[in-house]
């Protein structure tokens, strides 16, 4: 299911789904009182396609605007900030710290983990390359300062490659997958979804998957809002949240189902459905608690460490509890 990056995001998860679902049977609130809500989505959202998490909401009294599709979390970093969406879509903790050390006025308000990480280098059989000490002095497609970039570094470091040696390109997967798929660059880190179309499609191969080759996580899965969103409407970030959490348990639970509505969505070949139907992710979505900090902070100190993120940050500073 091409559910990109760490599962379509995040399509909900395990804490509070009694209240979110519960939701549904309350009195929706006069006209007057309602609210609306701009979510960003990804490629393929199975919360969208879905319609219950609108429907549980619009119950609450928040009516739902969906902006989107985007390819990736930076872009809807971008929207939020610029107050074009309310909702980043959970994706990658990397570029959300990035763009708040670029100053963009965000706040954390909830941390995804996904089992397992499969985010991989992968090359072209005809490449010659068979191991990551292989790329230097070659070319690799990364997203700049996301999961890509991240795991391009660490797979450098493990096998102790100069970074300095290989010759980083920075594209999106829509820029990215034509160029691999032309030889015009000759590896690319890149996450599920594009990462299975580019092994049926053009032989692709792995020489380096995250959960294999790393022994923790560094990224997770977030969803951020502008600062003063957060200040002033905590009661319906806690009713997204709540709702997001419950669909993503629904689709932990469904996976088949889940995986049905994101390939109507994606139309991907059979064969590219057959090979995402051999991986059971499951993801779990909290609200923003000491764990999530900490977690995101050490991700945070790594990439700063190496230089992947352009300054120090304070996770606990730009994140809200709700």
């Amino acid at each position: 299911m091409l559910i990109p990056r760490r599962s379509v995001l995040f399509a909900a998860g395990l804490l509070g789904v009694a209240p979110a679902l519960s939701a549904c049977h309350e009195r929706a609130p006069a006209p007057s009182s309602r609210r609306k809500v701009r979510l960003t989505y990804g490629i393929v959202s199975v919360a969208k396609e879905r319609g219950v998490l609108e429907a549980t909401l619009r119950q609450r009294g928040i009516d739902v605007e969906w902006v989107g599709p985007f390819p990736n979390h930076a872009p809807t970093l971008q929207a939020v900030a610029t107050n074009s969406a309310d909702f980043s879509f959970g994706g990658s903790s990397t570029p959300a710290a990035q763009a708040i050390l670029s100053g963009a006025k965000l706040s954390f308000v909830s941390w995804t983990v996904s089992t397992p990480r499969t985010t991989s280098i992968i090359v072209l059989p005809k490449s010659g390359i068979s191991k990551v000490s292989d790329l230097a002095g070659k070319t690799v497609a990364v997203n700049r300062a996301g999961v890509a970039e991240f795991l391009l570094v660490a797979a450098l470091e493990k096998y102790r490659v100069p970074r300095d040696q290989v010759n980083v390109v920075y594209m999106n997967p829509p820029d990215a997958a034509p160029a691999f798929a032309a030889g015009k660059v000759d590896a690319w880190a890149i996450w599920t979804g594009p990462l299975e179309m580019a092994e049926v499609q053009y032989g692709a191969q792995r020489i380096f998957e995250e959960g294999k080759e790393l022994e923790q996580a560094v990224d997770f899965g977030t969803y951020l809002v502008r600062e003063e969103y957060a200040r002033n409407e905590p009661d319906t970030i806690r009713a997204v949240i709540l709702a997001q959490q419950a669909e993503v348990e629904w689709a932990n639970q469904h996976r088949a189902e889940a995986q049905a509505i994101g390939y109507r969505v994606s139309k991907y070949p059979p064969a590219v459905i057959e090979k995402l139907n051999q991986q059971v992710t499951t993801s779990k979505l909290s609200l923003m608690d000491s764990e999530g900090e900490a977690s995101l902070q050490r991700g945070v100190d790594w990439l700063v460490e190496r230089k992947v993120l352009s300054g120090k940050l304070n996770v606990a500073q730009h994140s809200v509890r709700l």
